[in-house]
């Protein structure tokens, strides 16, 4: 059984987090590792088969059906407790590529590697839709919060072209690379890698 989720509202995210403070760097493809990974259902949850005509053990596994032109993650950076009774913000750095490809996280990646080359139609899904979208895509934007949690400050890094912007307020300057990798992310936007050039050809003409 899988789940075609593009949002992400679970807990997986601090949960991935907080396990990797002691195990090194936590990653933007730790996390989706983490979203798409079986879970086996247990026997209390049990599937019925109509096929065999008895209730059998199962997978459970989240994946992304269909990938949007523009992919906005937007990280879990607070946590609560209900047997502490208090709400906490998660400040750990998380390591987010430039560049990232969604294709092992797509249903149709995930069923072949588990099925093979067999064809499992979508209800609903435009016939070769797929072929005419990238599972790469590029970093054009990252949000970044400083602050407690219920206060705080929001700065936008944006990429125009190949240059990066620190747009603090009404202050907008010029940033490198180095500074965005360092930057704390809270959310992150990726663009098809194909519309990204084709916006990029078009300010470079005119």
């Amino acid at each position: 059984m899988a789940s075609t989720k593009s949002n992400y509202s679970s807990n997986s995210e601090a949960d991935y987090m907080n396990s990797s403070q002691n195990s090194g760097i936590s990653t933007l493809m730790g996390c989706l590792d983490r979203f798409t990974r079986p879970e086996r259902l247990g026997s209390d949850q049990k599937f019925f088969c109509q096929q065999c005509q008895v209730r059998q053990e199962s997978l459970k596994q989240m994946s992304i059906r269909k990938l949007p032109l523009v992919s906005c993650f937007h990280i879990k950076r607070f946590e609560h407790s209900s047997v502490r009774k208090m709400s906490k913000k998660v400040d750990r750095y998380l390591q987010f590529p430039f560049s990232l490809d969604m294709a092992p996280y797509l249903s149709s990646s995930i069923l072949r590697s588990r099925f093979g080359n067999r064809i499992f139609p979508f209800d609903g899904d435009e016939p070769d839709a797929s072929n005419e979208l990238s599972s790469e895509f590029e970093l054009f934007a990252v949000i970044t919060h400083t602050g407690k949690l219920d206060a705080g400050h929001y700065v936008t890094y944006l990429r125009l072209s190949n240059q990066w912007y620190k747009c603090d307020d009404a202050w907008i300057t010029e940033v490198n690379e180095s500074t965005v990798r360092a930057a704390q992310g809270y959310m992150m936007f990726y663009v098809q890698k194909v519309l990204y050039y084709k916006a990029s050809e078009k300010q470079v003409a005119a």
